[in-house]
């Protein structure tokens, strides 16, 4: 249903909008208005990058008229020949004052939640043309922190094809797309054959990867089960179950470190990292990688406690959802979110895969859900 503006007025410094249905009332500052100019002498249409001078604009500047025209509000400033322009659409979504927000609904879940089954979208879909499937898989992996897609063929080359449908490819030290066995190329358990906990990876990068994808190539052997955990609801218990808990895992900065292979890398965010409204937005969990710190002793003593506490939820089998991965099958999924882990194994199993970062992933998205 299109947006429709009941009546303009100007009123001093302000813009007075009443809108149709509800009379509604929003007031719009001159200064605000003059910065958020849509016509292409203040604003790129293309880019929607603001070329106004927001320091011209005089502090004090009222508008001198308003009128309303096919879904676009022109207002006349004074010593300006030209009006500037507001889509309607536009006027609505800011009507309220507050900061930007994106809705994005998700999904917590237990392993029991998946019982009817894996979030999963096809090959073919995803590799379709209209990008349709593509489309669904990235909703899937927004909303439920992964998904899979399933009939992939068992080769590096259509994996990372796959994946660069998503986005470029983020370069790590352990390179680009990869390709390996337990060869112990690196200074890390991945590239080993033993229990793997659950864990964030990159918590020693200041900006640690936003999304991951394996893709099992090949696996002749016992073991190696995958494990993936959903961190938001397990956050989302303790701050219900344990609040003094949850204030220290989402306020005490934890360091990390990885040590080898010609570096040294290090960055600290708190287990629980939330928004600026309280909501979660970041998990930062790999106990391996924590490099060596100390608080205030009660203050330490309340850290050991409630990581703890968290470490015995993400390891109770009740949130952890555990599945074979196999050849044909690749995961994707939110690195800030869900916890991922790997039984100890035994034979040989041969793994790729690569990270994306977090805004290419919701540009991404975006763009998808634009194209509707």
């Amino acid at each position: 249903m299109s947006v429709k503006i009941e009546s303009l007025q100007v009123s001093g410094t302000h813009l007075e909008v009443c809108w149709a249905g509800n009379g509604r009332v929003s007031r719009y500052p001159a200064v605000w208005l003059r910065d958020h100019c849509h016509s292409a002498r203040s604003m790129n249409p293309d880019s929607q990058q603001r070329s106004v001078d927001t320091f011209a604009i005089p502090a004090d500047l009222a508008p001198v008229s308003a009128r309303l025209e096919a879904g676009t509000v022109y207002v006349a400033w004074p010593q300006e020949a030209e009006e500037s322009e507001y889509p309607v659409s536009f006027l609505e979504a800011m009507a309220e004052p507050g900061l930007w927000q994106e809705d994005r609904p998700k999904r917590l879940w237990m392993a029991a939640d998946m019982e009817d089954g894996l979030p999963e979208v096809p090959y073919s879909a995803v590799m379709a043309v209209d990008c349709s499937g593509l489309a669904e898989w990235l909703n899937l992996v927004d909303r439920h922190g992964f998904a899979l897609v399933t009939g992939v063929p068992a080769t590096p080359e259509a994996t990372e094809e796959l994946l660069k449908r998503v986005g470029y490819i983020r370069q790590t030290i352990f390179g680009g797309f990869w390709d390996f066995t337990a060869n112990k190329a690196f200074a890390d358990t991945a590239y080993s054959t033993v229990e793997i906990g659950p864990h964030t990876d990159g918590t020693y990068a200041i900006d640690s990867p936003g999304y991951q994808a394996f893709h099992c190539l090949e696996f002749d052997g016992t073991g190696g089960e995958s494990i993936f955990v959903d961190a938001f609801k397990v956050a989302e218990v303790i701050r219900e179950q344990d609040p003094e808990a949850f204030e220290v895992l989402s306020s005490v900065p934890v360091p990390a470190q990885y040590k080898g292979d010609g570096v040294h890398l290090m960055a600290e965010n708190p287990i629980i990292g939330l928004d600026r409204d309280g909501g979660l937005r970041k998990i930062t969990y790999n106990n391996y990688d924590r490099a060596p710190f100390r608080l205030e002793d009660s203050r330490q003593a309340a850290f050991y406690r409630s990581l703890a506490l968290f470490n015995s939820l993400i390891n109770d089998r009740a949130y952890q959802l555990r599945f074979g991965l196999r050849p044909g099958t690749v995961v994707l999924f939110d690195n800030w979110r869900v916890l991922h882990a790997r039984e100890a194994y035994e034979g040989h199993r041969r793994l790729c895969g690569a990270y994306h970062n977090k805004e290419d992933f919701l540009s991404r998205l975006r763009l998808l859900r634009k194209r509707g």
